[in-house]
């Protein structure tokens, strides 16, 4: 168990090692560098390693081969000057010149083995060795280039020195284990014939030094690497330090506070940085300005132009209601004139209505005037307002109301002006085909829907319908006349009630439109959880009048009070 909880722990490390490598760029930047640093550490420790190895090599080898060279001599003056006949003395000198060679040979020197060439001989040596352990380094490929030999040459050949139950390792170039060296050769004895000389030296104290400096060239690398790393870091900071100040300052600034500032207390480039960072704010800033200044203008122009314009256009009206009491007596042309007149001014009635209204929005005059009232009240005449363009269209408008009272506390004009806007929308594009309006609650809010299987709106437009003066197809012939100002208004009027329309709209299937609305306002907004339709999911031909809403007077069982009864029990169900 603790094995796997490290191995959590290394895995949970090293995955949040990476993430903050991907979204730091100074963790980023430091990794990369210690790992370059490394990387090029070791190859130059592996270059190292390899030339030292070699140098040491090289010199262990030259100073074997010198010691084996005095030992060569030394015992070839020794048989030179022996004076043995015997075959015990002879015997005796080998075994005492052996031992006289080890004893005066090198540290390093591991044994001393000597035998005679020629077996056969009567006279012949039984063979002699210093440490028996280590005769198996002695290959046969060694014994025969020594005894073929009548040069005297001296041949040398790298061995291993690690023993494995008992045994010798296998002659080669010096591996994972001790190295060290064999090195053969001929002596003349003439009494007894010649002899077989070899010599095993050891490199196991140049081993140790090559390990140790291993050892140290890892130690240098990772400390290198770990200096390298936080000096990268503490230069990274210095430059990300300055940096993340001017983004955090970007981010208060696009939160709205434009007296945002970063101090200049550099002259590099990221001083340059700062100073633009100040710069573009006070540019930003002095643009917000003017944009005020020109929207504050703007919308003093528009109130001012629709308060003035209301004296004539009210003359106007006059004029016009006196020519249209009187148009029977005009001819057919005049008569014409007077309607088109009449009519054209109407709309000109409306747009300053919708003007005046956008400019007390906009001003902060617009307020509720809230009332308890039958919602079925407000929907009905909204409803009637429309039918006449309805009619002129041939779009029948079908009103699926409760048949109990839905009371809320609403500004009934404003509510009656959000539902004509939808209406008239819906029959402007409903194309022949029928309006739905339908109700339902509980007991926190309201929805009045309002849906048309008409042309339907792009899904790319639908964030528009709200904007002023945005008109879904302006080469379209529309009936109404309208300015672009009705659904926004419509919007805004909800907002003051502090409910909201949603519109959904695919083409060709037509549009669905939801007012939600608070049962009272002064409880400030109703959340998503608490509506009446879940909008988001809700598909509008499955909406229905349920929650014990009738739609007919057949429906309608007992008293008025057991009705309230059923519909506050049913509230909480969706459309």
């Amino acid at each position: 168990m603790p094995k796997l909880r490290r191995s959590f722990s290394f895995t949970r490390l090293l995955r949040h090692g990476r993430s903050e490598v991907r979204r730091s760029l100074q963790a980023r930047t430091v990794a990369l560098t210690v790992i370059l640093t490394l990387a090029v550490a070791i190859v130059l420790s592996m270059v190292s390693m390899v030339s030292v190895r070699v140098s040491l090599l090289t010199q262990i080898t030259s100073q074997s081969r010198a010691d084996y060279s005095n030992m060569i001599q030394q015992a070839q003056t020794s048989l030179d000057a022996a004076d043995v006949s015997a075959t015990v003395q002879i015997q005796q000198l080998a075994n005492d010149l052996a031992s006289t060679l080890q004893s005066d040979g090198a540290s390093n020197l591991v044994g001393v083995y000597l035998w005679s060439r020629d077996t056969s001989s009567p006279r012949s040596i039984i063979p002699v060795s210093t440490e028996p352990s280590y005769e198996p380094l002695i290959s046969d490929d060694m014994r025969s280039a020594v005894a073929s030999d009548v040069n005297e040459n001296v041949f040398y050949q790298p061995v291993d020195l690690t023993l494995e139950s008992g045994m010798a390792g296998i002659p080669g170039m010096p591996g994972g284990g001790t190295p060290g060296a064999v090195l053969g050769t001929t002596l003349e004895f003439g009494v007894a014939g010649n002899l077989e000389f070899f010599a095993i030296y050891s490199y196991t104290l140049q081993q140790q030094s090559l390990t140790q400096i291993q050892l140290n060239l890892v130690a240098i690398c990772v400390l290198l690497s770990i200096m390298v790393g936080v000096v990268m870091w503490l230069v990274i900071r210095g430059i990300v330090r300055p940096i993340e100040r001017v983004a955090s300052a970007a981010e208060v600034l696009a939160s709205g506070e434009l007296d945002t500032r970063v101090a200049v207390d550099r002259k590099d480039e990221i001083g340059v940085l700062q100073h633009s960072f100040n710069t573009m704010a006070d540019s930003l800033n002095q643009k917000i300005d003017e944009l005020e200044e020109a929207s504050a203008s703007q919308k003093r122009f528009v109130s001012d132009v629709s308060h003035e314009l209301r004296t004539p256009v009210t003359t106007m009206r006059m004029a016009s209601d006196l020519l249209e009491m009187k148009k029977d007596d005009f001819d057919p042309s005049a008569k014409r004139t007077v309607e088109l007149l009449a009519g054209q001014i109407n709309r000109f009635q409306d747009m300053l209505a919708d003007l005046l209204e956008i400019s007390r929005y906009d001003a902060g005059y617009a307020a509720l005037d809230l009332v308890e009232t039958d919602l079925r009240e407000p929907v009905s005449t909204a409803a009637d307002q429309v039918a006449g363009i309805a009619q002129a269209k041939q779009v029948p408008i079908h009103l699926y109301l409760p048949n109990v009272q839905v009371l809320t506390r609403i500004d009934s004009r404003r509510v009656i002006r959000i539902v004509r806007n939808l209406l008239a929308n819906a029959v402007d594009f409903a194309e022949d085909r029928p309006v739905e309006v339908r109700i339902a609650a509980n007991r926190k809010a309201v929805a009045i829907s309002v849906r048309d299987y008409g042309v339907g709106i792009a899904e790319d437009k639908i964030s528009h319908v709200f904007d002023r003066f945005w008109r879904g197809d302006p080469s379209r012939s529309r009936v109404t006349g309208g300015t672009g100002l009705g659904l926004s208004i419509s919007m805004t009027d909800a907002l003051l009630h502090h409910g909201i329309i949603r519109v959904r709209s695919e083409l060709g299937e037509g549009t669905w439109f939801l007012v939600l609305l608070p049962r009272d306002p002064d409880q400030g907004e109703v959340a998503d959880a608490d509506l009446p339709v879940d909008f988001a999911s809700a598909k509008p031909d499955d909406l229905r009048i349920t929650g014990g809403f009738g739609v007919a007077e057949s429906h309608v069982a007992g008293a008025q009070e057991s009705r309230r009864d059923t519909v506050d029990s049913m509230m909480g169900r969706p459309l």
